[in-house]
C-alpha cells in the first residue's frame, strides 16, 4: 500500500519494542538422497511472512552435538544432523513503522481507501503519516499534506472562534441571540422560543434543536444559511442535551452576523493563521481541490454545503492536532483563549464535571477530551489523552464502523510500536 510518512524528531518518551526476537528451531534430516523434510520452522516462517508482509527465511538450528563448528553427527537411523545457516534475516517492524502498519492493517485492511494520522507529544508534532489512495478510483498514493474531511471535528473549530468573540465582548455566553441570527438568514418574525436561544445553549447542544438529519442529509436545503432558517422556524424543544448539527450551523451564522465577515475568513483570521495553518477550507460535497482526498460520495447530495460550521472543514491530521493542542495550556505556543474560557469548554454543559459534552468537545473523564466526526465515507477522531499525547486519525472509507473505534485502534498501534508514555 502506498504510503508517505514523516517523523519530525525523536519521541521524548520511552519506546519499548514489544516484539521479541524470533528463534525458529528445527533440524534438517539429510539421507542418502538429500531430500529435506519440512519441520516446525516452515510453519513458523509462514506466520512471520503473514505478520510482516515479506517472505521470511527461517533460522534453523540443529539440536544435540551438531553445533556450529562441530562435525556432522549421525542420527540413530543413519541420517545426518546438519546445521542450516540462514541466508537472510526477518525484518521486524518497531516504532513508528509498526504503529503505521497496525493502523494500515486495521483500517485499510478493512476496506477503507486512505488514512491520515498525526501524533504530538507535549505540544510538538512528532509523527505524521498518510496511507492509501487519493481517490476511490485512483492508484495514486495519498500524500502526507493531503486534506481529508473532518466532519464534526469542525465543531471544536467553531467553538474556539465563538469563545474568542465572547472574550472580546462581542457577545455574551448567556445572551439570547436567536432573533439576530434569524434576521441574518432572512427570518423576520422568529418565534419567542427561537429568539430566546443563547450562545451557551448552542455550544453545549442544549438549545432544544432536534437532530434535523433530514435537513442536512436529504437535500432539503442547499446551504447552511437555509438550514439555519429551517431550524429557527421549526419545532424547538426543551433545554436538555440533544446533539444536533443545527447548533453549530447556527453558530457559524452568528459568527458572520457579529463580525460582518464570512465564517471561513473569521476562523482563518482568529485561529488558523496564528497557528501557522494554511490550506484548510470549507469544502463542497464534490470537486475536491488540489491536495485534497476524494471521499466516495453518492450522486446528488449536498451535505457539506448544508453543514457549514458543523462539519464542512477539510484538513490534515496534523492541522487537527495543532488546533486541539492550542487549548491545552500546558503546551507551548500561541493560545487562542484564556484559562477561564478553556475551563468552560472542558466542563460538561449538563451539570459540570468532565464527562459528557462541553463546548465543542466530547469529554471522556480524567481530563481526556476531543471529538469524533462521521460522514459518508468519513470517519475521524482527535483526542488529547491528558498525558502529554494528542493524536488525530482521519479516514476516507467505511472502516471502522464507528468513528469512536479509532481510539482502541490507536491504542493498539501504540502497543505495536512499543511506545510507553510516562
Amino acid at each position: 500500500m502506498p504510503s508517505h510518512a514523516r517523523t519530525r524528531r525523536r519521541v521524548s518518551v520511552v519506546g519499548v519494542a514489544l516484539v521479541g526476537a524470533l528463534v525458529l528451531a528445527s533440524c534438517s534430516l539429510v539421507d542418502g538422497s538429500d531430500d529435506r523434510a519440512d519441520g516446525p520452522a516452515q510453519a513458523a516462517a509462514s506466520d512471520v511472512e503473514r505478520a510482516s508482509g515479506a517472505p521470511a527465511s527461517p533460522v534453523v538450528v540443529a539440536d544435540g552435538a551438531a553445533g556450529a563448528g562441530e562435525p556432522d553427527q549421525p542420527a540413530d537411523d543413519g541420517a545426518v544432523l546438519r546445521p542450516v545457516v540462514p541466508t537472510s534475516t526477518v525484518p521486524v517492524l518497531t516504532g513508528w513503522a509498526a504503529f503505521d502498519a497496525s493502523l494500515r492493517d486495521e483500517i485499510l485492511g478493512g476496506g477503507s481507501q486512505a488514512l491520515s494520522v498525526a501524533v504530538a507529544i507535549n505540544g510538538e508534532l512528532v509523527h505524521e503519516a498518510t496511507l492509501g489512495r487519493q481517490s476511490p478510483e485512483s492508484i495514486d498514493p495519498a500524500n502526507v499534506d493531503d486534506r481529508f474531511r473532518v466532519a464534526s471535528i469542525s465543531k471544536p473549530i467553531t467553538a474556539i472562534t465563538v469563545m474568542q468573540l465572547v472574550e472580546d465582548g462581542l457577545v455574551g455566553l448567556d445572551q439570547a441571540v436567536g432573533a439576530q441570527i434569524a434576521a441574518h438568514v432572512g427570518i423576520d418574525n422568529p418565534s419567542a422560543r427561537a429568539s430566546a436561544i443563547t450562545v451557551r445553549q448552542l455550544l453545549t447542544h442544549t438549545s432544544g434543536f432536534p437532530q434535523s438529519q433530514s435537513t442536512f442529509f436529504s437535500n432539503r436545503v442547499w446551504a447552511c444559511p437555509q438550514a439555519a432558517a429551517a431550524g429557527l422556524t421549526g419545532s424547538i424543544g426543551g433545554n436538555g442535551y440533544d446533539y444536533s448539527n443545527m447548533n453549530y450551523c447556527v453558530l457559524g451564522m452568528l459568527i458572520e452576523q457579529l463580525t460582518g465577515q464570512r465564517y471561513e475568513e473569521v476562523v482563518y483570521e482568529r485561529l488558523l493563521t496564528p497557528l501557522g495553518i494554511s490550506g484548510m477550507r470549507m469544502a463542497p460535497t464534490y470537486d475536491p481541490g488540489p491536495s485534497e482526498i476524494e471521499h466516495y460520495t453518492t450522486d446528488g447530495r449536498n451535505y457539506m454545503e448544508a453543514l457549514g460550521g458543523a462539519g464542512a472543514w477539510v484538513a490534515t491530521a496534523g492541522d487537527i492536532v495543532t488546533i486541539l493542542d492550542s487549548i491545552d495550556l500546558s503546551t507551548p505556543g500561541w493560545k487562542p483563549l484564556t484559562a477561564p474560557s478553556v475551563a468552560m469548554m472542558k466542563a460538561s454543559g449538563t451539570g459540570g464535571g468532565d464527562r459528557g459534552y462541553g463546548m465543542g468537545l466530547l469529554l471522556y473523564g480524567d481530563g481526556i477530551h476531543g471529538h469524533t466526526g462521521t460522514l459518508e465515507s468519513t470517519h475521524a477522531m482527535v483526542l488529547n489523552r491528558n498525558d502529554g499525547v494528542t493524536w488525530a486519525v482521519l479516514v476516507a472509507g467505511s472502516t471502522p464502523s464507528e468513528s469512536s473505534n479509532l481510539r482502541s485502534m490507536v491504542d493498539r498501534a501504540f502497543a505495536a510500536g512499543g511506545f510507553v508514555f510516562a
